[in-house]
Order: C-alpha cells, then structure tokens, then sequence
C-alpha cells in the first residue's frame, strides 16, 4: 500500500469507526441454554461462541444439566453450571488480550453474572429469563436451546412461558411471546403448535434429518478440513487457556452440533437473522413442512454451486471463511495485534456499516457498485468477489454482474424480473494468514 493509501485507509477506519456504530443494526440480544455436562459438544460450541461474544448484548448462558453425565463427559467439573463457568474462567485469561485486538469483548466478571441454573430444581433460570423479555428494551430477545436430553432439566423457556400463561392471561402471553425469536431446537411443548400466538419466528436449524442423522451432523464434514484447518494446530495448542479446553471425545472430530445457531446470528455483512431464508454461515433455511401456517423454518435447503446442487452446499459455501475467522479469534487469544489477522472493512458505495444494502431498480436499470474504499486493518491487499446468490432471491432467470473480480461491479436488471428480488453478495477478503472476509449483501427489488 502506498503511503498515501495508507492514510486513506486510517482515514476511514477513524471516521469510519463512528458511522458505523451510528449506523450499524442494534445489537442482538441473545440467551443461549446449554445442557453442558452431556455430550461434550456443548463444550466444543461454547469456545467458538465465547469468541464471538463481541458481537453481541449476551445476556444469559443458562445451564440446564445439574449432573454432567459419567464416562461419556470427562470435563473435571461435574455440574452444567460449573462446566460454563470453567469455559468462562479459561476466556477470562484470554480476556486481556483479546481486547487489544476487540474492545467489545465483555469481561469474564460480566459473563459469569450472567451464568445461572436452570436445572429442575431451581427457578433461577426461569426468573432471569421473564426478567430479560421483560425488560424495557424494543430489541427482540433471540433464545437458543442448544438441545436437551436425557438427564437434562426440562428446557426454561417453556417454563417461564408456562408461568406468564398462567399469571398475566393470553393477552400478557401474547405481549411477552412477542419478543422472543427463536433460533433453536425445538423443546417447547404447546408453546410451539397450540397456544396462540405462534412464535414470531422459530429456525431449527439441526434439522430436518438428513440419511436419518439430524443435520447438525453435517457441521463436522464440511468445515473441520475447510481452508487446511486443523483441531489439534488452530485449536488445541499454542492457543490459550480456552482452546486447550476444547474436548475431543466426540463421535464426530469438531462436532460442534450447536454451532450453528449462533452462527445464523454472526452480523458480518451477509444476514438478516428475520430472513431464514436468505442463508448465512448458518445456512439457509425454507419453511418447516411440519407448521405450515406458521414462521417456523428448519435447514431444508438446497444451494447450486458451479453446477452441483446439495443441500450441503448452503454451509459448505462459507465453511473456509467461517473458520478462517475462528482461527483468527484463536490467535487473538495469544497473540498481539500487529502478528495477527483481522478482517477487513467492506465499504458499499460510501456505506460503511455491516447492514444489508436494499435498493429498487426498473427493469432495463443499470446498478453501479463500488467497493473500491473498502480497506483493511493490517494494510493488507484486497481482493474481491461479486455473485448473485439465487437462491435467497426470487428471480429465477440469469443475471450475472460484470467486473465481478475487481472493485467496481455493475448489475443489469433484466426485463423479465419485474416484481422479484436480486440478492448480490460481495466477499471482500484479505491477503493475511488466516485470509479473512468481510460481507455485503445487496438486495435489488424490481418494481414496475
């Protein structure tokens, strides 16, 4: 980069900075509960969410196993509870440093508040979680079990809405089921198919079942290789006190069968978690046969990519970069900022935040984009990728951009897409090691 790009990029990252925090979405606000103390990939999962904590408002990791299960669940701790608050320990010798390379990233002390039981019994867990939907905040509460089963408490959401049904009525139920989105298993009784209201918006996305395995056994075969990664380098060692603690005692090397449903939450640029079905590094989703006049999707779908159609592919498409940046948060573990990587800045035609980019266009419409102030914070060199995903539009015709290699690219509306969507997608990525990618996504609607 030449002296005077250089000054270019700290511009914008100075000036940047603060538009995009003006400009960006809210913050999501998300619960996890975790039947950590099972399977140990609770515990795979939970090191990766840790490192994405920076993301988002976390305001509670509840534990519903009172009893971590012998022989199958070898962590030294023997509660749910004291398994999070061990994975939460080991994040807090990681914390200084991590937030020399993200500030965002909330304290260990913050995080252990915000763990609590939520096993039988006990009603902590169900209190703090009426508490939160109650709280005078217009975000909506974005609620993820990670899947219960045997030995594990019944799930706490369905408790407390239990207990709001029987104290404030169905208009109070109503109100409070109002705010929550649900990305999750499904482990809520009546809640889900007979009491009215449905949920805003319910995406399971561990199923449907795929040669009769649920599909978050797909999570290992696609990404645990992606981009040359490896467990025992990336993860294991040389990597703090967090990654040391990620178990291998799985059936599956980097199961990890909860990960995608933060992952569906992940705000790079790429995703509206109210479109399930616009796919992201979570996948992508249509509607769940099983409700169909209800807003509750599942991962049904199939992606096209250079001629192959699977439903694979909805993940596979992003499984390199998505572990490219895990392998990066890793690093920031240990690491002082200016020997690690960081992602880099995709800026749209001026616009500098992470939100979807919607804009209208007639048929005939030619849409210039520019990418070209798009930077990095490493001073690193850039290269860049335009496609039309399909899949997550309407239009069912061909439609490609030009310049799709370089900075500057162009969309022509064809004729025939008139009241149908385009989705064009930019990956801007960078040179480092990792090489990491920043996102965004443009949706054209077509009008007459």
């Amino acid at each position: 980069m030449s002296p005077l790009g250089f000054l270019l990029a700290l511009s914008i990252l100075a000036i940047g900075t603060a538009r995009a925090a003006e400009l960006a979405p809210p913050r999501l606000r998300v619960v996890v509960e975790t039947d950590a103390g099972g399977d140990p990939d609770d515990e795979q999962s939970l090191v990766r969410f840790l490192l994405y904590s920076n993301e988002w408002d976390v305001e509670a990791i509840i534990a519903n196993r009172s009893k971590a299960r012998d022989r199958e669940n070898l962590n030294p701790a023997r509660t749910g509870l004291g398994i999070v608050h061990r994975l939460v320990d080991a994040y807090g010798a990681c914390h200084a440093n991590l937030a020399r390379h993200e500030a965002r990233y909330p304290s260990a002390d913050s995080l252990r508040k915000l763990c609590v039981a939520g096993y039988d019994d006990t009603d902590a867990a169900v209190e703090r979680l009426i508490a939160i939907v109650d709280r005078p905040d217009p975000r909506s509460v974005w609620y993820s079990d990670w899947g219960t089963d045997h030995g594990a408490a019944r799930n706490n959401l369905q408790r407390a809405l239990d207990r709001v049904l029987r104290d404030r009525g169905p208009a109070g139920y109503a109100k409070f089921k109002d705010k929550l989105r649900l990305v999750s298993a499904e482990k809520f009784g009546d809640h889900t198919t007979k009491h009215e209201p449905p949920f805003r918006l319910l995406v399971e996305a561990s199923r449907p079942e795929l040669e009769g395995k649920r599909w978050y056994h797909r999570f290992s075969p696609l990404t645990a290789k992606a981009g040359g990664f490896d467990l025992t380098r990336d993860v294991r060692t040389n990597h703090g006190t967090l990654g040391a603690l990620y178990p291998t005692n799985t059936s599956l090397p980097q199961k990890e069968g909860d990960s995608l449903y933060f992952l569906y939450l992940v705000p790079n640029g790429l995703s509206d978690p109210d479109e399930p079905t616009w796919g992201c590094w979570g996948g992508r989703h249509g509607r769940n046969e099983n409700h169909k006049d209800k807003p509750y999707y599942w991962a049904n779908q199939k992606d096209t990519v250079r001629g192959v159609t699977s439903r694979d592919l909805t993940l596979a498409r992003w499984a390199v970069d998505l572990q490219n940046d895990f392998r990066a948060r890793l690093d920031w573990c240990v690491k002082p900022r200016e020997k690690a990587n960081h992602a880099p800045i995709a800026i749209v035609n001026d616009s500098l935040d992470r939100s979807i980019l919607r804009r209208s266009a007639k048929p005939g419409d030619r849409i210039e984009l520019d990418a070209s102030r798009s930077t990095d914070p490493d001073g690193d060199k850039l290269a860049f990728e335009w496609f039309v995903y399909p899949e997550a539009g309407s239009y069912r015709g061909s439609v490609e951009p030009t310049g799709a290699g370089t900075a500057k690219a162009a969309l022509a509306i064809p004729s025939d897409a008139v009241g149908s969507t385009i989705h064009l997608v930019l990956a801007v990525r960078d040179s480092g090691s990792p090489a990491l990618a920043a996102y965004r996504r443009i949706v054209v609607t077509v009008e007459r």
